[in-house]
């Protein structure tokens, strides 16, 4: 056995807020694949990148994260609802500048539903703001009675690469 631990980790959150440019800034993948998707500015259909990490020494493991970057716009729910029936965990995206959003809301409902249980909240575009901790807090309180309630936050820039090291 290779001791390493294989997980699907999906995206979910509202349009514009930088799913698809953080599996980038993550992975080196663009899961941006399709010429409408390039063109139009926006994820259309479910996109793949993985994602190997290991974690410090005395006991290192290692990590193979296969990442499904989902659509955040309302027309394209179904291809979100399809790339995340069966994850390990979820890559809530919240943009600080434009905080709690629609679909950021209707995405959590629907890993909610579809029981997934492990998160982690990725503050996004944290350079367009001056106080991150009131992002946080806001989020914190969006969260307060569903089960990411405790998931950590972790303020990211995909422009500066701030937190990038943290979130993985």
């Amino acid at each position: 056995m290779s001791g390493e631990q294989h997980f699907i980790l999906a995206t979910a959150g509202h349009i514009d807020h930088g799913k698809s440019a953080l599996v980038k800034a993550l992975t080196g993948t663009d899961p941006d694949r399709l010429p409408e998707e390039k063109a139009r500015g926006i994820t259309i259909d479910l996109g793949f990148a993985h994602l190997k990490l290991s974690s410090p020494p005395p006991n290192p493991l290692s990590f193979l994260l296969g990442i499904v970057d989902v659509p955040g716009h309302e027309d394209f729910v179904k291809n979100m609802v399809a790339g995340v029936g069966s994850v390990d965990l979820a890559l809530l995206v919240v943009a600080a500048d434009d905080g709690w959003m629609p679909q950021t809301e209707e995405h959590l409902q629907i890993l909610t539903y579809l029981g997934v249980t492990h998160a982690v909240v990725a503050l996004t575009k944290i350079d367009l703001v001056q106080d991150e901790q009131i992002a946080i807090a806001a989020i914190r309180e969006k969260l307060r009675e569903t089960p990411f309630a405790d998931a950590p936050i972790v303020a990211t820039s995909v422009f500066d690469g701030r937190g990038l090291d943290s979130l993985k």
